[in-house]
């Protein structure tokens, strides 16, 4: 079963071509620098490049696998979530390609993209994780920009919604945080190498949630903290924040260098903790058979180190995407859920009338 992918959901496009798990090509786009300096992605902006991209992406991946549209069985498109008009200009060219090869067209939700990326192989058909198949039933943990949230899967295609954030996601919080700190967006990778040099323990940051009888998740207060924090040590307000005027990114000017440090570390390993302590109630409640975790924050390698000892402690096997490319939005992971949805013909009944769902559930 041979699969052409596309994924528009955020800022970034991206193609694939797969032959049933084991990715032929994947075209990558991106102009991340330009979004730094609007703090952000910039919707309208990103419908123009998938626009601009798509076609020549499409062109690319297929000279690099060897492959034309015509040799392909299906078209795989991410429907959601995502930015709503990111996720038109993908499913637009998807629709496009379906009409005139006439093919069936797979409507994929991005986050089981960024869980199956597990599952991608190599043009070699060898597993670029480490993992020949899920063992059910798993419990998966999915961080990103827009999303932390657990499931419980007791098979192929089939989740239970068991955790979610009930305000920011952690890589919301991170770009946040980041922002105060001076740090240009995307703020995560910053985040990382500023928390290196760091002491966790300097400031003491809420763990938001970790006392109660569920699996969900908040950033929000904890973001807040360490904007309460900031101004503290800046002395802009003594009891009540807002007393004074200020401007988000003028604050790092007057902070030192070890003080953001120890600032980025002291958030870091708070919000770690929070992803950490609830995926282990999880895992201690349902018992589960391996644990995944997907998504771009899983691209920090202190996240990854206490996820691996986690999983240690309570010797269930971890998987979760390499390499990190495979973490970050891309179309490999659209292709691989594609594949399990050919294997049961799930293809969309009226291709023409698919529209996208930017707050689409799994």
């Amino acid at each position: 079963m041979k699969i052409l992918a596309i994924d528009t959901s955020c800022d970034d496009t991206s193609v694939a071509v797969s032959e049933n798990l084991s990715i032929k090509s994947n075209v990558f786009w991106s102009k991340i620098k330009e979004y730094a300096k609007w703090q952000g992605v910039m919707p309208l902006e990103a419908k123009r490049q998938h626009e601009e991209f798509l076609p020549a992406a499409t062109e690319e991946c297929f000279n690099t696998a060897k492959l034309s549209c015509s040799d392909v069985d299906a078209v795989a498109v991410t429907q959601g979530p995502g930015l709503a008009i990111a996720l038109e200009a993908g499913i637009s060219c998807a629709k496009n390609i379906s009409q005139k090869y006439k093919i069936p067209l797979i409507a994929v939700n991005h986050m089981a993209g960024h869980i199956y990326s597990c599952l991608a192989r190599d043009e070699n058909n060898k597993p670029f994780s480490g993992i020949e198949d899920f063992e059910f039933p798993l419990i998966a943990l999915t961080v990103s920009g827009g999303h932390t949230d657990l499931y419980l899967m007791t098979d192929h295609l089939k989740f239970s919604h068991i955790g979610e954030t009930i305000d920011d996601a952690v890589g919301e919080s991170f770009d946040k945080v980041g922002r105060m700190l001076g740090m240009e967006y995307p703020a995560g990778p910053k985040i990382e190498l500023s928390a290196k040099l760091g002491d966790k323990m300097r400031y003491k940051f809420p763990r938001p949630l970790m006392d109660q009888d569920n699996f969900n998740f908040s950033f929000s207060g904890l973001k807040t903290a360490v904007l309460y924090q900031i101004l503290s040590i800046l002395g802009k307000y003594k009891s009540k924040p807002g007393k004074k005027a200020f401007k988000v990114d003028d604050l790092s000017q007057n902070l030192s260098t070890d003080t953001i440090n120890d600032l980025a570390a002291s958030f870091q390993q708070a919000a770690i903790d929070c992803l950490v302590e609830r995926s282990e109630k999880a895992v201690k409640k349902y018992k589960p058979k391996m644990f995944i975790v997907g998504g771009g924050v899983i691209a920090n390698s202190a996240l990854r180190e206490q996820v691996e000892n986690m999983a240690e402690r309570n010797r269930i096997p971890l998987y979760y995407p390499k390499p990190l490319w495979l973490c970050t939005d891309n179309a490999a992971m659209i292709a691989a859920v594609a594949y399990f949805y050919a294997q049961k013909r799930d293809f969309v009944k009226s291709p023409q009338a698919i529209d996208r769902i930017p707050n689409l559930a799994i």
